[in-house]
């Protein structure tokens, strides 16, 4: 692997163009988790609760991932 592609790679980039779907799934992915947690937690407790805390700690720890990752 060239020195190019090591560091395209480990900044993200590509040379080759992405789809839309590709780019924004993640990010989909946590506002519905999100939306699905801030609901849970005003509809009921005990499981609501749980489903809401599970739900809203996701994008904490994906960016603790990506955090962890990087560095």
């Amino acid at each position: 692997m060239s020195s190019r592609a090591a560091t395209a790679s480990r900044h993200g980039r590509t040379d080759h163009p992405q789809s839309a779907w590709r780019v924004f799934r993640i990010p989909l992915l946590l506002g519905v988790l999100t939306i699905v947690g801030l609901l849970s937690a005003l509809v009921g407790d005990d499981g609501w609760d749980l489903l809401s805390w599970l739900t809203l700690l996701a994008p904490i720890a994906v960016a603790a991932w990506g955090w962890r990752r990087r560095g």
